[in-house]
Formats: structure tokens, sequence, C-alpha cells
């Protein structure tokens, strides 16, 4: 499974994190309501884990990448 994320950056006390504003996989399915749209990452890899935890998915059966608006 492949998911594209779009971030909003510059979150956090010292403006080092991120949100996650759209997730949006290969068949058009957009997640939302179901992500903590408030959530700050500090990383790619920490989404990701928040992502597989939340989804229900194995780390290595999954691809993250930033959607290319």
């Amino acid at each position: 499974m492949h998911l594209e994320y779009y971030p909003i950056r510059g979150r956090g006390l010292l403006g080092d994190k991120f949100q996650l504003a759209r997730l949006i996989d290969d068949q058009g399915n957009m997640y939302k309501g179901i992500y903590d749209q408030s959530k700050h990452f500090g990383s790619e890899d920490e989404l990701k884990d928040y992502l597989a935890n939340l989804l229900e998915l194995d780390l290595d059966n999954f691809t993250l990448s930033k959607m290319n608006l």
C-alpha cells in the first residue's frame, strides 16, 4: 500500500514539527476523520509509525511520501 500525505509545517513550540493535513491512498481513500489532525510529528518515521498503528498496517508493507501539489 502506498500513502501520500500533505504536511502543514511550522508546528510545535519551536516550529520544527508538522501536522497531517491530508492523507490519500492509491485507491483514492482520504481517511478523513480517522486520524488526529491536531497531532504534531517530528519526522516522517514518526508519522509512519502512527499510521501503521492507526490503520493496522505492517511497517514493511506500506510506503509513505509527500504529495506533489
